[in-house]
């Protein structure tokens, strides 16, 4: 007959030593491996990023195929057209490219999820679908600007048109462009440091804008006014910003090299004018 004996009755378990050994090797993974989880998980949506624009500067090059090679305007505003009753008539080029784009998803980084108090975005929300401002919100602060100055044009209504404003703008023809595979069309942006026309708050979170300034309008000063470069906004990296040019390629570029060697206008904006080098 089979006996257990006293040592086999015995049970085992793990010293306090043991135990803070194991403690000690869990903790000196963590601390290894979680920062390496952060930047995968930065990398991944850097990434998502740079498609989102890759996306957007498509979106733009089949808008022109269809309206004489000429790139969106800056917005249309029509206060009879509410087609799409959330833009409450401004038609920002975010909504004009949906038709092309097929997904509003694109126009917002991965990393953009702040909202502003200056921004009347309303008690839903920027990000809220069903917010009534939805469309409007979304077309004028898109997490990428447009180089507006240089790609659209601000043509004078006198007397005003429908719209009751004194001006509207036209997009530029991309043939009109010397060098397109130069020329700045959207990179990453926010409306920071703006005051917000509806009330005149100054908008102090890094939300997205709609536009991008040359730098012949970067203002005096030091980051993290964002008015010194332009409305430029890197979302990875304070020091670069995820471009796409008029040829339609995207290049995560420095901020500093989107400013050209010169000391007058057309030779600081060469990369915004359609000049290049």
């Amino acid at each position: 007959m089979f006996v257990k004996t006293d040592d086999m009755q015995r049970l085992k378990a793990f010293t306090l030593i043991e135990l803070l050994v194991v403690i000690a090797i869990i903790a000196i993974l963590a601390a290894i491996l979680f920062p390496v989880f952060a930047q995968a998980k930065s990398a991944a949506k850097k990434t998502a990023s740079i498609s989102n624009v890759k996306q957007v500067a498509l979106g733009s090059m089949l808008y022109a195929n269809d309206f004489d090679d000429s790139v969106p305007a800056l917005y249309y505003f029509d206060p009879n057209n509410l087609t799409i009753p959330s833009t409450f008539g401004f038609y920002y080029w975010p909504v004009l490219l949906l038709q092309y784009t097929k997904n509003e998803k694109i126009f917002i980084c991965p990393n953009d999820t702040y909202d502003d108090p200056a921004l009347d975005s309303g008690t839903l929300g920027r990000f809220n679908p069903s917010n009534p401002l939805h469309f409007y919100i979304m077309g004028a602060n898109p997490s990428y600007g447009f180089n507006y100055r240089y790609l659209n044009n601000q043509v004078n209504d006198n007397p005003p048109g429908p719209s009751g404003l004194p001006f509207h703008y036209e997009g530029t023809s991309l043939t009109a462009l010397g060098s397109p595979a130069q020329t700045v069309q959207f990179a990453e942006a926010t409306m920071k440091n703006k005051s917000n026309p509806n009330n005149g708050q100054t908008i102090t979170n890094p939300i997205g804008y709609s536009r991008i300034e040359p730098p012949s309008r970067w203002t005096a000063g030091t980051l993290p006014d964002a008015r010194t470069q332009g409305q430029l906004w890197g979302r990875f990296d304070p020091l670069k910003v995820v471009t796409s040019w008029a040829d339609g390629h995207v290049k995560y570029t420095a901020i500093n090299a989107l400013k050209g060697q010169g000391s007058t206008t057309e030779e600081i904006d060469r990369y915004w004018n359609g000049r290049g080098q």
